[in-house]
């Protein structure tokens, strides 16, 4: 598969390095009789054997990070007698609930864990669970009756603990990939195909990039469907992403749909930030565990270079990053379509002052970032490390 890049210098070589180090792994289960699945909420979670040995395999990780394994209550654990497939945790973010916490799921296409239930780990205490958590799990062929959404640490039977499928942004495997074709499989067909869809923001009620209306125009005058994922059925996203060739959007949850393309597609994913650093690297990834296609643009007007994931008001816009892939594609626009909205940058201005005047501005905030996130490095666990970083947050004033 092929990418292509739109975008400056600093861009292109922070991709092509973080790239460099993706790469396809394989995946398999481990069984454990009478293994305990625990539930310390905030302190984490984790698959411990009959022994209270904690089962490796069953830490969560992002790159080398993994949540913090909690010491627990050995006394009066709660037992079923049932076999239970560790899934992973609630985490109510579609997003990452797409890439992070369906990553073990691979398992239920294989008929053998057909009557087993399905653990998710109710650690931050969401309620209402999403949703969208039971009917992803329901399209692979789990029964809503073997889903279990586990409050407090259990004993079962028997615990599968499946190995991670994908992980943020360093490696995937094709059951990861298989996983959501079969999802894809299981939705019908729309009522209307579309080859070309472009995933909107713009109906979001927070961290809304400005200046899409501009840029989604021309995406529509070329033949572009435009959709805001978010006012869909979640079973009508899926059926409209899979019948796709080209899905294009801003860098973001909408683009992780991708995961229901059929290969060979094309993904345009714009970059809403002006540093660096975002999450091109994880969009690659996923294209290729589904072998798609990815063009790249720096598409950031910014007058304050933030980070991908950031509160700091972010703009975009026609710049000749943007003028370059249109070119190179054969758009059609007119001048006038490249001007950007006055009342959207008016408003992307007074968003921007608000955000300095309650936080002391952009550069302070990178000064809190830095201190957050350095001092959280001697702090054991990703668990752990995130509740650390959540009071120094509130501590220090900090909207990153």
């Amino acid at each position: 598969m092929w990418y292509k890049m739109f975008a400056d210098k600093d861009f292109e070589r922070y991709f092509e390095k973080s790239i460099s180090r993706q790469y396809m792994r394989d995946t398999y289960v481990e069984s454990y009789s009478h293994g305990i699945i625990v539930n310390e909420h905030r302190h984490g979670f984790g698959v411990f054997d009959e022994n209270f040995r904690f089962v490796k395999s069953s830490r969560q990780m992002r790159k080398n990070n993994g949540q913090f394994v909690p010491k627990f209550n050995h006394k009066n654990i709660r037992y079923m007698d049932v076999d239970a497939v560790f899934v992973g945790n609630v985490f109510p973010q579609f997003g990452h609930f797409l890439l992070e916490h369906m990553n073990r799921a691979y398992v239920a296409l294989d008929k053998k864990y057909k009557n087993a239930k399905f653990v998710l780990v109710n650690n931050k205490d969401v309620e209402p669970v999403p949703n969208y958590m039971f009917e992803l799990l329901e399209l692979l062929g789990v029964a809503r009756e073997n889903i279990l959404i586990l409050n407090e640490t259990t004993q079962f039977r028997r615990v599968y603990v499946p190995v991670q499928g994908f992980n943020i942004p360093v490696y995937s495997s094709a059951a990861f990939g298989k996983t959501y074709d079969a999802i894809a499989a299981a939705v019908k067909q729309p009522k209307q195909i579309y080859e070309k869809i472009y995933v909107s923001r713009m109906a979001m009620q927070s961290r809304r990039t400005f200046g899409e209306g501009v840029v989604q125009k021309i995406f529509e005058k070329n033949g572009y469907k435009i959709i805001c994922p978010e006012t869909l059925p979640l079973t009508e996203q899926i059926a409209l992403v899979k019948n796709a060739r080209v899905l294009a959007g801003c860098a973001g949850t909408a683009l992780h749909l991708a995961l229901f393309m059929a290969p060979g597609g094309v993904v345009v994913q714009i970059k809403r930030n002006a540093r660096a650093k975002c999450n091109a690297d994880i969009q690659n990834l996923i294209n290729d565990t589904k072998r798609l296609n990815g063009i790249f643009i720096s598409g950031s007007v910014e007058e304050k270079p933030t980070d991908h994931c950031s509160s700091v008001p972010q703009i975009i816009g026609v710049n000749r990053h943007m003028r370059d892939f249109f070119d190179a594609y054969g758009f059609r626009y007119d001048e006038k379509d490249l001007r950007r909205d006055a009342d959207d940058f008016a408003e992307y201005k007074r968003e921007l002052a608000e955000y300095n005047k309650k936080y002391g501005g952009v550069g302070l905030n990178d000064i809190k970032h830095f201190i957050i996130h350095w001092s959280s490095c001697f702090v054991p666990g990703r668990e752990r490390r995130g509740n650390f970083r959540r009071w120094l947050k509130r501590k220090l004033n900090y909207e990153g």
